[in-house]
């Protein structure tokens, strides 16, 4: 398994020695992700040639959008990136009718939930598929031992709960009739003390959890199974970021024992470990 990191900024240089696998966005077409134009991924892949640059593509793509987009597909085909994460079908239809040289990730944020998504969207020409994060570490296991798809999973940061393409935070100052000067808002679930992280872009707004994942045990159970363990620096301060980044990077390179590297995990961000080991889908008794 390889750790694929998702940065706040473009400090990748500052991580190459932990990993050479990098998660960014496309500007105009990615909400939740560090953003790049064409231009500017050109410049990354000139500067750092041996990177592998997974590309996320999560907007709802219009009709307005198909032109445009098609372009940009082009010029990202004749570039060394790794793959693209897509999340409407455009992308597939596109990539597929235009017989691009491009690698197809699977990535609507709840569906990709069992093999047999998984086998469809190989059989589509997906070379990888990026696991929702609300199943088990025993589903994710079947689903690896069922299918030859190549998988991605989310082991640290906070886990999207759900996305609106309308501008959410905006919206809200505007009804307030206060100055939006924040792209971060914290709200409460009232009378549950729980807390979500709101951001918004232009492309639209995302909401997560406001606790951080720690997928750690998961993680090293499944680390003979996955191809990319992704951990997202989103919302966690920089500093703690680079701790666990190059912990997992020990415990890759056997530096580190299993029960050490949790220790250091959750005495830096705590136990929260999602839905790993709850279900969330039960059968309807007969």
């Amino acid at each position: 398994m390889k750790l694929l990191l998702k940065l706040k900024d473009q400090e990748f240089g500052n991580f190459l020695k932990f990993s050479s696998s990098f998660l960014i966005g496309l500007k105009d077409y990615s909400v939740g992700y560090s953003e790049f134009s064409i231009k500017d991924i050109k410049k990354i892949l000139e500067d750092y040639p041996d990177i592998e640059l997974f590309i996320s593509i999560n907007k709802n793509i219009f009709n307005k959008d198909l032109k445009d987009l098609e372009e940009k597909l082009k010029e990202l085909s004749k570039l060394k990136i790794k793959a693209i994460l897509f999340y409407d079908l455009s992308i597939l239809s596109l990539v597929t009718r235009l017989n691009l040289n491009i690698s197809l990730c699977y990535h609507q944020t709840h569906m990709v939930v069992n093999y047999n998504i998984c086998k469809f969207y190989k059989n589509l020409g997906c070379e990888y598929a990026f696991l929702s994060t609300e199943i088990m570490e025993s589903e994710m296991k079947e689903i690896s031992e069922k299918t030859d798809i190549k998988l991605l999973a989310y082991f640290i940061g906070h886990p999207v709960i759900s996305h609106s393409k309308r501008k959410l935070v905006s919206n809200f100052y505007n009804y307030k009739k206060k100055i939006n000067d924040k792209k971060i808002n914290i709200i409460k679930e009232k009378g549950k003390e729980r807390e979500y992280l709101i951001e918004e872009n232009s492309v639209g707004t995302n909401i997560y959890t406001g606790s951080v994942l720690n997928g750690t045990k998961a993680f090293i159970n499944l680390k003979d199974e996955l191809s990319y363990a992704v951990l997202d620096e989103t919302f966690i301060e920089k500093d703690v970021y680079l701790k666990i980044v190059s912990y997992y990077k020990d415990y890759l390179d056997g530096k580190l024992l299993d029960l050490k590297l949790e220790k250091r995990i959750e005495d830096l961000i705590g136990s929260y470990d999602g839905f790993f080991y709850q279900k969330t889908i039960y059968k309807v008794k007969k």
